[in-house]
C-alpha cells in the first residue's frame, strides 16, 4: 500500500503500512477444514491471522507516538 495517511493519535506524522510477515498480507494464516487429515483438493487459507487480526498488516506512525499521541524519545 502506498497510500499516505496522517497518524490519528499525534495528527502530525505520516503513517506507513507494514505488511504482516506471518500471513503475507492476506489476513489468513493457514487452512483448517475441521478434519483430522485434510483431503481438500484446493485448500485455501481460512483461519484469521492472530498477529494482524485479519487485517494483513498495520499502520505505524513514523514519529513512533504512543497511545496518548506523544512521540517517544530516541535512546542514544
Amino acid at each position: 500500500m502506498s497510500e499516505e495517511r496522517m497518524c490519528p493519535r499525534c495528527q502530525c506524522c505520516e503513517q506507513i503500512w507494514y505488511e504482516c510477515e506471518h500471513c503475507g498480507g492476506t489476513g489468513f494464516s493457514h487452512h483448517d477444514c475441521g478434519e483430522d487429515s485434510c483431503c481438500c483438493l484446493y485448500p485455501k487459507d481460512n483461519v484469521i491471522c492472530d498477529i494482524c487480526e485479519g487485517e494483513g498488516g498495520w499502520w505505524e506512525c513514523l514519529g513512533r507516538c504512543d497511545k496518548d499521541g506523544k512521540h517517544k524519545k530516541e535512546e542514544l
